[in-house]
């Protein structure tokens, strides 16, 4: 069964005029009398938030219209999921692009000359900052393989949502 939104209609005729194509008095009768059926919350509209789910009853008799996205809901779950994912990658892009440029400001620090020569009196501090050099050096490599591996991971989760959603 397909499914709409909820936009704030007055009465239920409402609905049905916004679900289907040209209706009848008589049809639209029978349209919300199914509406309702469907979907017993909308008895008080007054009750029913803007972006509630709305079921709309398959109706042989009646066409419903293109407008209201009446998509299957397994589609509608999977573009939400898949919404979801892309801004899941945006975020975790803009982190690991954060961190890489902290590590890099980091490692342009301990390359310093006024740093080195601070430092040239305090062997054991310029061991320990080499030392740093090093590890932030390994972690800019394992941010990147990360990145590429989470990146690899959502363009499959999405091409799988958007296959499946295609073969229902």
């Amino acid at each position: 069964m397909p499914i709409a939104t909820f936009r704030g209609e007055k009465t239920v005729a409402d609905i049905a005029d916004k679900m289907y194509v040209r209706l009848t008095p008589k049809q639209r009768e029978t349209a919300a009398a199914a509406i309702l059926k469907a979907n017993p919350q909308l008895a008080d509209l007054r009750t029913v938030p803007e972006g509630a789910i709305v079921r709309v009853p398959d109706l042989p008799e009646l066409r419903p219209k293109t407008n209201r996205s009446l998509e299957n809901p397994d589609a509608q779950i999977a573009d939400a999921i898949g919404d979801a994912l892309a801004a899941a990658d945006a975020r975790l892009t803009t982190r690991i692009e954060q961190a890489q440029a902290d590590l890099k400001t980091q490692t342009a620090l301990a390359k310093d000359r006024q740093i080195k020569a601070a430092l040239a009196n305090a062997p054991g501090l310029q061991q320990a900052v080499d030392a740093a050099a090093k590890t932030w050096a390994a972690d800019t490599k394992r941010l990147e393989a990360r990145r590429s591996a989470l990146a690899a991971m959502i363009k499959q989760a999405s091409a799988d949502l958007k296959g499946g959603a295609k073969g229902r």
